[in-house]
């Protein structure tokens, strides 16, 4: 799965967002559900959130990376509906590693069967 996961954020555009939760889940389900969701951001960073909670889909005022503290899990209240933290990081590698071992220890999950993932790509404007 980590191979997978790395394959499929290698070379993705600023703003490109993936989310993963438990395959079959419905959205009026009551249960805690285990999430991640994925944002890349400038300069080849991702932001990594988990939570335990459907997460919102962020629209961030910019995508620049400055002043962002790399490589530093963090628990604080930034984000409301993410209950298990966020980080920033360039290390793709690290992100799938953390991705896998969530749902794997948290959710039971064994393999992408497991896994409902949503794609989302930047819309563009149109330029004349």
């Amino acid at each position: 799965m980590v191979d997978w996961l790395v394959d499929s954020l290698t070379d993705q555009p600023v703003a490109f967002m993936l989310e993963m939760g438990p395959s079959g889940y419905r959205s009026h389900d009551e249960d805690e559900v285990v999430c991640a969701q994925i944002q890349v951001l400038e300069d080849g960073v991702l932001m990594l959130r988990r939570s335990r909670t459907v997460l919102d889909q962020l629209t961030l005022s910019d995508h620049s990376v400055d002043g962002l503290p790399l490589d530093r899990w963090f628990f604080d209240d930034h984000f409301a509906d993410c209950t298990d933290g966020y980080l920033f990081t360039r290390d793709v590698r690290l992100v799938a590693d953390a991705c896998v071992a969530w749902f794997r220890d948290e959710w039971g999950t064994r393999s992408t069967d497991d896994l409902g993932c949503d794609y989302r790509f930047p819309d563009e404007l149109p330029r004349h």
